[in-house]
């Protein structure tokens, strides 16, 4: 039989070492102005063999865009999931979180579900985001400081340059301008007014510049992450194509300069808007020997051979960005994770090079709109290539829908799961790209073939609605007929029918799609039924109990009278945390003042795991004699705990050694500890198994058995129970809900194969999404089934990437949790994990000011406390009250009697003698 078992444990070992890898991996790749200049666009000239590659492997959207063709607003849509008039930022000086400080940005909600989010390069625009490129987003960054270049080379001049004439002439110019006496912080600035070339070819290796090195620590990423137990989210930024251009001799030789392709159409739109246009005032900055750009009726004059030194330097740049790509993906299958990895390869937005005399982007001609996006599922068979409308806002929910995550409902772009597995073949009507030339706005709608553009003065970005904005411009192209955006057919017959459904497409988005909304998984909605009903049915039946009472006096006669009876405590344990710094500490009176208001029993947060003894140690002295003296039970937590960084430093090195005989002695003499020195009622024996399981693992027999067997062994006080605490079960969001509970009933049963002795069950009730009340019963309900005492153990409301709560959502639910708890027969009580503290999930803050939660414990604690007053005859009482403990009193010429009583069964018969009680 055992080694029945232990094969079982065996499996079972091995489904969680893989756990991490059923969810699937991000590799998210953001290239800096790259256009769909890709083999795999039909671009025959560009040599793209790795991202050409990739395109076979997965899906390319032939028909993408951006939000608006700025690296920093582009970006900061595409990573907050929201458009440039939501996020607010269409500039190159806004920072996000200054706008918008409590958005979930797309990174930081798969940190905030469980991923381990890496970054290195250019995936914020660093304009946007703070010293730390957005903080909240990353487990860990690299930023270009850090980077390490090929041996033998510094870092980049102005982090572009190694050419030893160009390095050579930056440092004069610097030296120049110091012996002027310029400011030191103005130094660079004047340099490259003087000397900044828009191109550099250099006989350098890879790593030489500052993509190289930007691949090297991402190979080193995917190194370190296949060695991970979490899923992970890696991006990875490169810097080119973006001026200047940049790249080893070896990519500029691919292509033969005569050869380059110029733009076919060089000149303004017919019939087109001026303020459409720009000066390319970005090129116009760089300054080039040899390469003199001029203007003409408010666009850039190149000369021929200028322009083929700019578009060669731009296909250079693009053919260096894909071998690199390549050295990624390489790694990726050296480290075996290419069958569990998403890709999603990007340019934040398309570039002008000399179409409509245009360089650069900042427009919203389909050059500067359209951009390049590739996705790779390798678990799913995916359309090759979708012709469909999509736009960048579009990524954040479909990775999330395709890492298996709860897709946040308050983003303005929607999954497009269903064109990668060709449920569907397109899931919008249309994508919008804007721009703004002063107070003048343009939104563009692309939609199938046709783009249209129009333009409000009165800066409607800033408003709600158009009220004091007239239109003043329209632009309307036709693809099919006018590929090269030749002519603006918006005041053609022909096409008056397609420019009022554009107008009325475009009325819908900027009326019905600029409304900000907080971050939203969705709440789940209660199923139809009243589950209340039902429950109050349950609390009803098994909460409550129906008592006789006889009363009698001193002397033993039956009392006429009124009796007044009162409960003081209830059957069912309502339990807080303890803080121990807190309860504690300086103003530890106030505190245990509000604690004894609240709650009947405690726990340790923090004293009684296993490195945090110490703190018990501290505080015990002032804490104990506050329970006793208040009549509060304490309960024990976190007796072993099997992951590495929870225990002390002398285990952790054992487990380093994997010393595991040693190691299992030391976690035995804890438990010895924790079970002689501590006088708690009941123990968390086993914390987390799901999660925590290192011993196991190291020792490959079933560790968790065995610390029970061990329990229940040493204890020297029977009465001390030991549970089996575990997390993300009953609360567990429903994406993951189904697997968490099946783990744990196989680790239940494992155990009691062995014939451990589990005599309760611990579930930490930590909410991050809403459960609908009726599930939370069922998922109880399931566990039911080992007839076995269950207790809610940390409850908590914990915002998280499956949900932001309001306040209203806070006190649904914990009266939700509450009710759903009490009303099953099988739960013997609820504990609060945070009763104070400054964070958001706390019942108080720590000038003791109520949350919405507390207020409702407070309520519903009121609603199921009995207190009542009621006429003995013949010194008999009945009534059906709250099973606990009451006190019954009796006032006789001045004088109270009183005596506390049990009532603990569904019939109690109870005969009381009342004591004398002082006036």
């Amino acid at each position: 039989m055992k080694k029945y078992i232990l094969s079982i444990l065996f499996i079972t070992c091995a489904w969680f070492s893989s756990h991490a890898q059923e969810k699937k991996n991000i590799l998210f790749i953001a290239i800096d102005d790259l256009k769909p200049t890709i083999g795999a666009y039909g671009d025959d000239y560009a040599i793209t063999p790795n991202m050409d590659k990739l395109a076979d492997q997965g899906t390319v959207f032939l028909n993408n865009h951006c939000q608006q063709a700025v690296c920093g607003p582009s970006r900061a849509s595409l990573l907050t999931g929201l458009r440039p008039d939501l996020v607010q930022v269409w500039d190159l000086k806004t920072k996000i979180r200054n706008k918008r400080p409590d958005v979930v940005t797309l990174p930081q909600y798969f940190k905030e579900s469980g991923y381990l989010t890496y970054g290195v390069g250019k995936i914020y625009d660093p304009r946007s985001v703070d010293a730390e490129l957005d903080a909240p987003s990353w487990s860990e960054y690299t930023y270009p400081k850090d980077l390490k270049y090929a041996e033998g080379y510094a870092e980049p001049a102005f982090s572009y340059y190694q050419d030893p004439y160009n390095v050579k002439r930056v440092r004069e110019l610097r030296k120049e301008a110091m012996e002027k006496g310029i400011e030191k912080k103005k130094i660079n600035k004047w340099v490259q007014k003087q000397f900044k070339p828009a191109f550099e070819k250099a006989d350098v290796p890879d790593d030489a510049y500052i993509d190289g090195a930007i691949t090297n620590q991402g190979v080193e990423y995917i190194k370190e992450l296949a060695q991970q137990d979490q899923p992970f989210f890696l991006a990875v930024g490169y810097k080119r194509p973006h001026l200047p251009f940049a790249a080893p001799t070896k990519y500029w030789d691919l292509y033969n300069e005569d050869e380059v392709p110029l733009a076919k159409f060089q000149h303004k739109v017919k019939g087109g808007y001026d303020k459409a246009y720009h000066t390319s005032s970005e090129l116009r900055g760089y300054k080039t020997e040899g390469l003199e750009i001029g203007e003409e009726d408010g666009l850039a004059v190149v000369s021929e051979k200028g322009q083929r030194q700019l578009i060669h330097g731009y296909y250079a740049a693009t053919s260096y960005v894909d071998k690199l790509i390549g050295q990624l993906i390489d790694q990726l299958h050296e480290s075996g994770l290419e069958k569990n990895t998403i890709i999603i390869l990007w340019g934040d937005h398309g570039w002008h090079l000399g179409d409509h005399r245009l360089w650069n982007k900042h427009s919203n001609f389909e050059q500067a709109a359209k951009s390049p996006m590739i996705i790779v599922d390798p678990t799913q068979k995916t359309v090759k290539q979708v012709s469909s409308v999509t736009e960048f806002v579009d990524i954040y929910p479909t990775l999330a829908d395709m890492a298996g995550l709860p897709v946040p409902t308050h983003l303005s772009g929607k999954s497009l799961q269903p064109v990668l597995d060709g449920s569907k073949d397109r899931v919008k009507d249309y994508a919008v790209t804007q721009i703004a030339r002063g107070p003048v706005n343009g939104y563009s709608l692309k939609s199938g073939h046709i783009r249209y553009t129009v333009w409000y003065n009165n800066n409607p970005r800033f408003k709600n609605s158009l009220d004091g904005c007239k239109r003043v411009a329209e632009e309307l192209y036709d693809y099919e007929k006018d590929p090269l955006e030749t002519v603006n057919h918006a005041n053609e017959k022909e096409y008056k029918a397609t420019l009022e459904a554009m107008r009325a497409l475009f009325l819908d988005f900027f009326n019905n799609e600029r409304e900000y909304k907080d971050f939203e998984v969705g709440k789940v909605e209660t199923p139809a039924g009243n589950w209340e009903a039902e429950a109050n049915k349950r609390i009803e039946k098994y909460r409550k109990g129906d008592v006789t009472l006889t009363v009698l006096d001193k002397k033993g006669n039956e009392i006429n009278g009124e009796i007044f009876i009162e409960q003081v405590n209830h059957q069912f344990r309502w339990g807080g945390i303890i803080d121990s710094r807190l309860l504690g500490g300086a103003n530890k009176e106030k505190y245990q003042n509000e604690f004894a208001n609240m709650f009947e029993h405690a726990g340790f947060e923090n004293a009684l795991k296993i490195k945090h003894k110490k703190l018990y140690d501290k505080y015990e002295k002032a804490i104990i004699p506050f329970l006793k003296e208040n009549n509060i039970s304490l309960r024990g937590h976190a007796l072993v705990w099997e992951k590495t960084k929870n225990m002390p430093k002398d285990l952790q090195e054992l487990a380093a050694k994997e010393d595991t005989a040693s190691l299992m002695k030391g976690l035995e003499s804890y438990v010895d500890y924790g079970l002689e020195n501590y006088d708690v009622t009941e123990w968390d024996l086993l914390n987390e198994p799901r999660e925590c399981h290192e011993v196991q693992d190291m020792t490959k027999q079933n560790s968790w058995a065995h610390w029970f067997h061990y329990g229940g062994k040493v204890r020297k006080n029977d009465n001390v129970r030991l549970f089996l605490n575990e997390n993300k079960v009953i609360s567990s969001p429903y994406k993951t809900a189904q697997k968490n509970i099946q783990f744990h009933l196989d680790v239940i049963n494992g155990i009691l194969a062995e014939g451990a002795p589990i005599e309760a069950l611990g579930f930490q009730s930590r909410m991050k999404q809403h459960i609908a009340p009726q599930d939370i019963y069922d998922r109880l309900e399931t566990f039911a089934q080992f007839n076995l005492p269950m207790l809610g153990t940390e409850f908590e409301i914990v915002d998280s990437g499956y949900q932001k709560f309001t306040d209203k959502d806070r006190a649904e639910m914990t009266k939700e949790v509450m009710t759903i708890y009490f009303s099953h027969p099988k739960v013997e009580g609820l504990y609060v994990w945070t009763p104070f503290g400054n964070v958001k999930k706390a019942f108080y803050d720590l000038e003791l000011n109520p949350r919405p939660e507390a207020k409702v414990w407070k309520e519903q604690l009121q609603k199921w406390t009995t207190t009542l007053s009621a006429n003995a005859e013949a010194g008999k009482v009945n009534f059906r009250g709250f099973k606990g403990q009451y006190k019954i009193s009796y006032t006789h010429k001045g004088k109270t009697y009183s005596r506390l009583i049990d009532v603990k069964d569904a019939k109690n018969n109870i005969k009381v003698k009342l004591t004398e009680l002082n006036n």
